[in-house]
């Protein structure tokens, strides 16, 4: 508790008693690196330590129920997530893409094109592909006839 506030620059005069807010957001930033332990047994912790100092416990079953209700929360984000984060393209591996692309091939330009799209769009590669030539759908997908040759303005 004390390295959470020490790194987030809490003030000595806020740490005891300590508000449901801090204990709070210690609670989330706790539970996001393994080795910190169980989020009961800290706020166990911080209870005695409250109560050792002479002060009241800090929270409330209220307070309790908030916690827990946020870790669901936290843990169903963190379990629903089926495939792992992949790193972001930056503009130096875009870069490398195209030089290794020959643009006059149609196949290669069209790779240019869709990777290009999804980074300057900030779309995922799924949103500009499709997952085989059967499932294409020329009013649904882009064809060359949709493409637009002139200045933007």
């Amino acid at each position: 508790f004390h390295l959470f506030c020490n790194i987030f620059s809490i003030p000595e005069s806020n740490r005891l008693p300590a508000s449901f807010e801090l204990l709070h957001s210690f609670v989330l930033w706790a539970v996001t690196d393994p080795d910190r332990g169980d989020s009961i047994l800290l706020i166990s912790a911080i209870r005695a330590w409250h109560i050792a100092q002479g002060w009241l416990p800090p929270l409330s079953d209220v307070h309790h129920d908030r916690i827990n209700w946020s870790l669901r929360r936290l843990e169903n984000m963190q379990s629903s997530r089926q495939k792992p984060l992949h790193p972001p393209i930056t503009l130096p591996m875009l870069m490398a893409l195209k030089d290794s692309l020959l643009l006059s091939d149609p196949f290669d330009a069209c790779v240019w094109a869709m990777a290009s799209c999804a980074f300057f769009s900030m779309m995922r590669f799924g949103e500009v592909s499709i997952s085989s030539r059967a499932a294409f759908t020329a009013s649904k997908h882009l064809t060359r006839a949709d493409a637009f040759f002139g200045f933007d303005l």
